[in-house]
């Protein structure tokens, strides 16, 4: 019991709604709180207290009509990017076919683990033989998928790849991989055909957003990340986040930092207030030459007020402009399983961490645990399943305790 997540409580009542078929539009509503917060175990001032009887719960209950924007609800966490099938062999051989993957999935389940039941959204296109369970599984764990766009037509959402070393890995000739191991190609691979380098890689051009297919109630109120996606998709939606005024603008580039010039990348993310590459992604827009330090500052130049270089199990370095202030945060050290996801989870936490704490150092010591949990198994739900309150605060509390200022 001690050991549920903030915001389960609700969650567990919302389904009990669900089941009656009667309340199931409310599982994401700001009312829930106030009829349980007393049982939450994240309140800055616990205190005891008794259960009311579901009964009582239930009395406490206002009608659709009195709950403002209850048709509408608008999150205030949402993650542009994309839902995938993954098909994956870890550097150690090991493999993982047809899990539940994608870069919006991995940043939603990140931000999650801090945050209550619906304020959480992925935005994101779905074809027809995308599982619909893994969305409801989703829902499930209180991330709505109302913003996910259904596609009537199969598009590819499959993603094949194979993990070498650091950042490395290979997406091409999974017959031959497979091969290697001894094993037959997966059933759910046959037919796929790799997807080319180019941002505009015509395999996935069904799967871009435009900001009008997106609807008013799913720009958020706090925070809008951008996962990596298309070039194109960046490229519309970004400039229509800004003129919304959504007080919190992060990206996560992607393949396009490698393929555009760097003054285009510079025009876009100029609009961001947290910029979040790879040290290779960053290697790819300035060089091979500078040191991790030297990126985040050139970086910094481009526009962003906060950039966050991701090192793998070296951690990250975060930068703000304002002030020149550098911290190294280590990664939390566990048992990894596989290390798909974990970037995005670490931005999902991020996200989270610096909307409540306006700190981008206590930012990125959220995200490094939420992919410390990520890392330890397959599949974007894993985080979810695997963790509880009291795992997440004693890493927390790890991390804190090892954040290094450097300049």
């Amino acid at each position: 019991m001690g050991d549920r997540r903030e915001g389960d409580w609700q969650l567990e009542i919302g389904r009990l709604a669900w089941v009656s078929g009667s309340f199931s539009p409310w599982l994401r509503l700001p009312w829930l709180p106030a009829v349980l917060s007393p049982r939450l175990g994240g309140l800055p001032h616990p205190r005891p207290c008794t259960i009311p009887p579901l009964s009582a719960i239930m009395d406490a209950i206002p009608t659709p009509e009195t709950i403002p924007g209850s048709e509408d609800p608008v999150p205030d966490y949402a993650f542009i990017g994309g839902l995938r099938i993954d098909y994956l062999i870890t550097p150690d051989g090991r493999t993982a076919d047809g899990v539940f993957g994608g870069n919006a999935a991995f940043a939603a389940v990140g931000a999650r683990l801090w945050t209550q039941p619906g304020q959480t959204a992925i935005i994101a296109k779905s074809g027809a033989a995308f599982p619909q369970a893994w969305l409801a599984a989703l829902e499930g764990h209180g991330i709505s998928t109302e913003c996910v766009i259904h596609l009537d037509e199969p598009v590819e959402q499959r993603t094949f790849f194979v993990h070498l070393t650091g950042e490395e890995r290979d997406e091409s000739q999974p017959q031959e991989h497979y091969r290697r191991l001894g094993l037959p190609l997966p059933q759910g691979l046959r037919g796929y055909v790799q997807a080319s380098s180019h941002a505009d890689e015509e395999i996935y051009r069904p799967l871009r957003l435009a900001p009008q297919e997106i609807p008013d109630r799913c720009w958020p109120r706090r925070v809008l990340h951008f996962s990596p996606t298309d070039w194109v998709t960046m490229s519309a939606c970004l400039p229509r986040a800004q003129a919304a005024r959504i007080p919190q603008i992060s990206v996560d580039p992607g393949l396009w930092a490698r393929l555009q010039p760097l003054e285009k990348i510079r025009e876009l993310i100029r609009r961001c207030h947290v910029f979040l590459p790879s040290e290779m992604e960053a290697r790819w827009m300035l060089g091979e030459a500078l040191s991790p330090q030297e990126l985040v500052r050139e970086l910094a130049r481009l526009g962003p007020g906060t950039v966050v270089l991701k090192a793998g199990k070296e951690g990250v370095l975060v930068y703000q402009r304002q002030g020149e202030r550098l911290v190294h945060v280590p990664a939390f050290p566990t048992q990894v399983v596989d290390v798909t996801g974990a970037g995005d989870a670490f931005c999902g936490g991020f996200a989270v961490g610096l909307a409540q704490s306006g700190d981008p150092v206590e930012a990125a010591c959220y995200g490094t645990v939420s992919a410390s949990f990520v890392v330890e198994g397959f599949g974007a739900l894993h985080a979810l399943e695997a963790s509880t309150p009291r795992a997440i605060q004693e890493r927390l509390a790890w991390v804190r305790g090892r954040v290094e200022e450097r300049g």
